[in-house]
C-alpha cells in the first residue's frame, strides 16, 4: 500500500510539474505571437512608407489630405490605393488587437497613427467610398470614431 501511495505523490507532483511548464511554454508563446504580430504591422508600414518617398506622391498625398477633391483621377487612384494600404493594415492591427494577441501599449500608439489619417479630407472620403468592403467588427468600430468626427 505504501509504494502505491508514494507512486500517486510523484505522479500527481509530476502532473502539477508538467501543467506548470505548459503554462510558462503558453505565455512565452503569447509573448512570441504579440511581437510577430508587433513585427508584421512595421513591416506593412514601412513598405507602405515607400510611397512617400516618392516626392511626386508626396504631394498628391499632402493634397489629398486636405483637400481631396483637387486630386486629378489619376492621383485619386495613387491615393485611394495608398490609404487602403493603410487601412488594411488598421483592419490587420484592429484584429490582432482585439484577439489579444497585440497588447493594449502598442495598439495606442497605432490606433493613434491610422485616427489621424481618417481625420483628413482624403482619408474620410476613401471611408465613405470603400469602407464596406472591411470587416463588420471593424467597419463598426471606424464607424463609431467617424461618428465622432
Amino acid at each position: 500500500m505504501k509504494l502505491s501511495w508514494w507512486a500517486e505523490v510523484i505522479g500527481t507532483v509530476a502532473v502539477v510539474v508538467s501543467l506548470g511548464f505548459v503554462a510558462y511554454e503558453l505565455r512565452q508563446n503569447t509573448e512570441a505571437v504579440r511581437i510577430a504580430n508587433h513585427q508584421s504591422l512595421v513591416a506593412m508600414d514601412i513598405d507602405k512608407n515607400e510611397w512617400l518617398r516618392d516626392a511626386d506622391f508626396a504631394s498628391i498625398y499632402v493634397l489629398a489630405r486636405t483637400d481631396f477633391e483637387k486630386l486629378t483621377p489619376v492621383q485619386a487612384r495613387q491615393y485611394r490605393t495608398y490609404i487602403a494600404d493603410t487601412f488594411n493594415a488598421w483592419e490587420f492591427a484592429h484584429i490582432t488587437h482585439t484577439s489579444g494577441a497585440m497588447s493594449d501599449t502598442i495598439w495606442a500608439g497605432w490606433d493613434g497613427y491610422y485616427r489621424s489619417e481618417l481625420a483628413t479630407d482624403g482619408g474620410r472620403v476613401f471611408w465613405r467610398q470603400s469602407g464596406r468592403n472591411f470587416s463588420p467588427d471593424f467597419r463598426a468600430y471606424v464607424d463609431s470614431i467617424v461618428a465622432g468626427l
